[in-house]
């Protein structure tokens, strides 16, 4: 089983380029010890009345940091690579945060997602066309109408894989940006993910860890990368990656641009689903025979959904609000408190969490890929 797409350059629609990831490849990175992240050791070293934090420990504080409102410095996706036996901790603690993370149980990282106004607009855009076109299908009275009434957009539903080769129990967990189910089956068969700074250099991997975790439940994985802080380029491409079976290791990836360097929509298709993509082979098949249908976001509309994204959030500030009569007092019920950081070493946690995010913003243009 190979990962397969076309990689295409905009300007020679024509070209593509190819590139190899072979059943082989995918088993021996999966036993390989993986690279440290950038919160392998505390960054800023700790006084010498401190003792040096574990990384649980700094998962735990971030979160709690963010809950209180004082991660006040967002970055969408900061990552943690935790020793064996770290996570069980985490995981005892987590369902208390309300936090987007990911975990990789076969290299043990730990990703908190944390996504911006710009990110949470853009694929509410992209969803939103795709449901539609769903609805339109749901109208009719065949096979792909009935199909189409068990598919439902998921958001960031959470979704387990097994680790193979780990002890039992051991598994992974994602929340993507956005993903479709159908009600019958266990995975979603679509799932779409928008990536800028540290998560562009995680995409191709993360979509692989869908593809192939999944044993190619998920069908398809789209990838809208925003290339903010390129020497100001707006530029913004789509990415496809699927699974095929194939006799020889040879595997490729599509990749399109639906916006320029100047922010300008390009004439390409953009975006192009079959309706059998919202689920696993078997069940599409059962369900739809031959009867299938293609759904299609155009590089126009892709660029109109990040452009209204970004002009909303840009201009919040301007925007018109309510306004109250002069001396009007507010009084708000009165609450149980929430939790409150109040223990020292907690405290700690957090401003050296604090001390970890300004140096790793600091040091990012240095920072080198390990996926393939």
């Amino acid at each position: 089983m190979t990962l397969a797409g076309r990689t295409a350059d905009p300007l020679r629609p024509h070209s593509c380029q190819r590139r190899s990831i072979s059943v082989a490849s995918i088993a021996q990175r999966k036993n390989t010890t993986p690279r440290t992240s950038f919160t392998e050791h505390p960054l800023t070293p700790p006084p010498t009345n401190e003792k040096p934090l574990s990384q649980a420990q700094r998962v735990i504080a971030l979160l709690k940091a963010i809950r209180a409102g004082k991660h006040t410095k967002q970055d969408p996706w900061i990552e943690f690579q935790l020793a064996p036996g770290e996570y069980n901790e985490i995981e005892r603690q987590l369902g208390r945060y309300e936090a987007l993370y990911d975990y990789r149980g076969e290299s043990h990282l730990l990703v908190v997602r944390m996504p911006t106004g710009v990110h949470e607009l853009f694929v509410d855009g992209v969803e939103d066309a795709i449901r539609s076109q769903l609805k339109t299908i749901r109208s009719g009275g065949d096979k792909a109408a009935l199909f189409a009434q068990k598919v439902r957009p998921a958001r960031s539903t959470k979704i387990y894989f097994p680790v193979d080769n780990a002890p039992p129990g051991t598994r992974s967990k994602y929340e993507p940006d956005a993903s479709f189910w159908h009600k019958d089956a266990r995975y979603p068969g679509v799932i779409i993910e928008v990536a800028y700074s540290q998560k562009r250099k995680r995409l191709a991997r993360l979509a692989e860890d869908y593809l192939l975790d999944s044993n190619a439940s998920v069908q398809v994985v789209v990838g809208l990368d925003i290339e903010y802080g390129k020497k100001g380029s707006r530029k913004a491409t789509l990415s496809v990656w699927r699974t095929h079976i194939v006799i020889t290791a040879e595997g490729n990836e599509l990749r399109v641009a639906f916006r320029d360097d100047q922010g300008n929509p390009t004439n390409l298709l953009g975006l192009r689903l079959q309706l059998t993509d919202f689920t696993y082979e078997e069940l599409a098949h059962n369900e739809l025979g031959e009867d299938n249908r293609e759904l299609v976001v155009s590089a126009h509309q892709l660029g109109e959904y990040l452009d209204a994204a970004e002009t909303m959030i840009g201009r919040l500030d301007l925007l018109g609000e309510h306004t109250i009569a002069p001396g009007l007092k507010k009084r708000k019920r009165s609450e149980t408190p929430p939790d409150q950081i109040t223990s020292g070493d907690e405290a700690g946690y957090i401003k050296q969490e604090e001390r970890a995010a300004k140096r790793m913003a600091e040091d990012d243009s240095d920072y080198e890929d390990a996926s393939i």
